[in-house]
C-alpha cells in the first residue's frame, strides 16, 4: 500500500495523506514529476511502457512518476530514475526547471544531464519495455505518429522551451 501527501491549490502541503488508489478529493493535488534526461551528445532519453501497463501500454514517454508520503520532488527524482532506470542519477546535474498544474497533480518537471548506455540500464520490467537516445527531430516524427503518451506533451513544451535557452555548449560543458 502506497501513501501519498495532499496539497492545496497553491502546492501547499495539508497534512492530510490517502492511499495512492483513492480518488483525489477535490481541491486537492499529489505531487509526480516528470525527468527530461539529455546527454553529452545533446540527445534525450526516452522509455516505452510495458505492454503490461493498464494505462498507455506500448507508448513512449520520459521517466516520471509519483511522490510517496514524506518525499520531495529531488527525492522522487531519485526514487523514480534508480526504480525505472536501475542505475543512480547525477543529482548535481539535475535542476527544477517548472512546475505545472493539472487537475489533480502538481508536475515538476525535471532536467537532468546524464551520459550513460542504453545497454547499462536495468530497466524496470513491469513498466519499462525499450530505451533509447533520440534527437529533437526523431521526437517530432514520433509525436506526428502518436507514439508517446498523451501526457508527454505536456512537460514536453517547457522542457523544449528551457533547453533552447541553455544552448548546447552549456550541456557540452557538463552543466546546467
Amino acid at each position: 500500500m502506497e501513501i501519498i501527501d495532499l496539497y492545496d491549490d497553491n502546492k501547499k502541503l495539508t497534512g492530510e495523506k490517502i492511499e495512492r488508489s483513492e480518488k483525489i478529493p477535490e481541491g486537492r493535488y499529489k505531487l509526480s514529476i516528470h525527468i527530461w534526461i539529455i546527454n553529452f551528445e545533446n540527445k534525450i532519453y526516452i522509455q516505452k511502457r510495458s505492454s503490461n501497463r493498464k494505462i498507455f501500454p506500448n507508448l513512449w514517454e520520459n521517466p516520471g512518476g509519483g511522490a510517496l508520503s514524506g518525499e520531495f520532488s529531488e527525492q522522487t527524482l531519485q526514487r523514480e530514475f534508480q526504480e525505472e532506470l536501475g542505475i543512480s542519477p547525477n543529482l548535481h546535474n539535475a535542476k527544477l526547471i517548472t512546475t505545472i498544474k493539472r487537475k489533480k497533480d502538481f508536475v515538476d518537471i525535471w532536467l537532468l544531464v546524464q551520459d550513460f548506455n542504453i545497454g547499462d540500464l536495468h530497466l524496470q520490467k513491469e513498466e519499462v519495455s525499450e530505451a533509447k537516445w533520440v534527437t529533437l527531430d526523431e521526437i517530432e516524427k514520433m509525436m506526428n505518429n502518436n507514439e508517446f503518451c498523451p501526457t508527454f506533451n505536456e512537460s514536453f513544451i517547457p522542457f523544449l522551451d528551457y533547453y533552447k535557452k541553455i544552448k548546447i555548449i552549456e550541456i557540452k560543458n557538463n552543466s546546467l
